[in-house]
């Protein structure tokens, strides 16, 4: 949001004066700004992206999970190569899930 509004407040600045140097000095800062947004939001992301696709995978029979939903329950089965998993809710109900909607193992 800040990485945002910066780039319009140097781009303004840019506009503003006919001068050379300000629009080089926006031109380099511009690429500069890209490379710091990559770290600060889109790595993160993606780290977080990649640690979530192993917590999927390392689930077992009789974890207890929580869904993206809110729904707290222990894995009784997996189906259609772990795409879907089935949680034990309460005694006697299973409800189906897609593996993609686990949020997080409960300790």
């Amino acid at each position: 949001m800040y990485l945002i509004a910066t780039m319009q407040v140097f781009l303004f600045l840019a506009q503003e004066g006919a001068d050379t140097k300000s629009s080089l000095s926006a031109l380099i800062l511009f690429p500069i700004m890209l490379v710091i947004m990559y770290f600060l939001v889109i790595q993160p992301q993606r780290k977080e992206e990649k640690n979530k696709k192993a917590m999927i995978a390392a689930l077992v029979k009789g974890d207890s999970v929580v869904t993206s939903s809110g729904i707290h329950g222990k894995v009784v089965e997996f189906k259609d190569n772990n795409e879907s998993v089935v949680l034990n809710v309460a005694k006697d109900t299973n409800i189906t899930f897609s593996s993609n909607t686990i949020l997080k193992k409960k300790v």
